[in-house]
């Protein structure tokens, strides 16, 4: 996922676990990060649900510090647990290599399962893939919200047959839109770009090549060479990464001459800041090479907005057989889809097209309904009631 932002405000939405004591007998792993990414924002509210729904199951959050000095406690835990659940990409282990391959070993030792939840997988660095091949290779079961990621696992014939490992759950939103908006600097530099363009074309998430972000700006010197002067704003951050990508992006922009139009927010920490900064674009727009699969939770957040969402279509609607919630979303037309293949003419036309139309009705993403069927989902793979198909 890779997707920055926070969660307080859904916190206070969040059911209360169960006051209860039950064994910690599945244990989430996580590393507490200061700028809380899409992967630790999940996993949290993952196991807040499991314990509101499924109390029995003794799911907990495993904070996992850098220090050295921690890990016998950690290690205490596990060896108490019935089973482990990574959640990849190790977002805040990425200078770690030797201290998440200890902890996974011990766990083993102790004979305590081992699961991994996969948010990504050939989007990641090919020195991540290789350094996250043990978490496959000594898992007992895959955790999936895209057959997509499963495709590429199996596409990976080093895994040794990890694919079967997979499990499919639907993928759900981790912040809520809030009731009020929160104007700041941030806010006020997209309006002041805005007054002096035609159109003002919005991109929500981690800046990285795997969402072809650079093609946003292909799109703008397009539209500039009509004689139409679009601002893009890029809500979200570069993550750190070894393809040197950032760098791409800003060479780009200097080539085109269009540093005046773009804006990159920045990591958003506030709800209402991020929804009020949603409100100052005309449209969103992702360009995704493999076209929208259900793993793409930046297209479901900018979906709780009243902005029209263009996404390059998805090569087949099997990737959402499995989340009733997202096809449901698709069936009644909230996103428009860009043909395979269309060139960035074509790719302009349909935006602008698009942004006439204005707001449109926001689309109830049902909270509630969307986390009982990734909770459900996600309780059935860990019982390994739910074979991949």
């Amino acid at each position: 996922m890779n997707v920055q932002f926070n969660t307080d405000a859904v916190w206070a939405g969040t059911p209360a676990a169960v006051a209860r004591r039950v064994p910690e007998r599945c244990l989430f792993l996580l590393t507490p990060s200061k700028e809380e990414c899409g992967v630790e924002s999940f996993a949290r509210l993952l196991v807040s649900a499991l314990q509101n729904d499924y109390p029995d199951d003794g799911c907990a959050v495993l904070p996992v510090s850098s220090r050295w000095r921690d890990l016998p406690a950690v290690c205490r835990r596990i060896a108490a647990a019935d089973q482990v659940v990574f959640s990849v990409p190790l977002v805040a282990w990425k200078r770690l290599l030797l201290l998440p391959l200890v902890v996974l070993v011990f766990a083993c030792m102790v004979r305590c399962r081992v699961n991994v939840f996969m948010h990504e997988w050939a989007a990641l660095h090919w020195m991540r893939r290789l350094a996250l091949a043990p978490f496959l290779l000594l898992s007992r079961t895959i955790i999936v919200v895209s057959p997509f990621i499963a495709n590429e696992i199996a596409g990976a014939p080093w895994l040794m047959g990890a694919a079967r490992k997979c499990r499919l759950v639907p993928n759900a939103p981790t912040i809520r839109r809030p009731d009020e908006p929160r104007v700041t600097e941030r806010v006020l530099r997209v309006r002041e770009i805005a007054k002096s363009c035609d159109v003002v074309i919005g991109y929500f998430g981690a800046i990285y090549k795997g969402k072809a972000a650079t093609a946003l700006l292909d799109v703008c010197e397009n539209l500039r060479r009509s004689g139409i002067r679009a601002g893009v704003v890029f809500i979200g951050s570069f993550p750190k990464s070894l393809d040197g990508y950032e760098q791409q992006f800003w060479s780009k922009v200097t080539e085109y001459g269009i540093a005046d139009q773009i804006i990159v927010t920045g990591y958003v920490t506030d709800e209402a800041e991020l929804h009020t900064l949603f409100d100052e674009v005309g449209s969103f727009l992702f360009l995704f090479p493999e076209g929208l699969t259900a793993r793409r939770s930046s297209v479901i957040h900018t979906l709780q907005s009243d902005r029209p969402v263009v996404v390059t279509a998805p090569r087949s609607m099997t990737e959402f057989a499995h989340h009733a919630g997202f096809t449901r979303l698709i069936e009644a037309g909230v996103l428009s889809f860009i043909p395979e293949g269309a060139d960035r003419r074509a790719i302009a036309d349909q935006l602008l097209a698009v942004a006439k139309r204005g707001k449109r009705p926001t689309p109830a993403i049902e909270w509630d309904t969307w986390w009982r069927a990734t909770t459900a989902a996600t309780h059935a793979a860990l019982r390994k009631e739910t074979p991949w198909t």
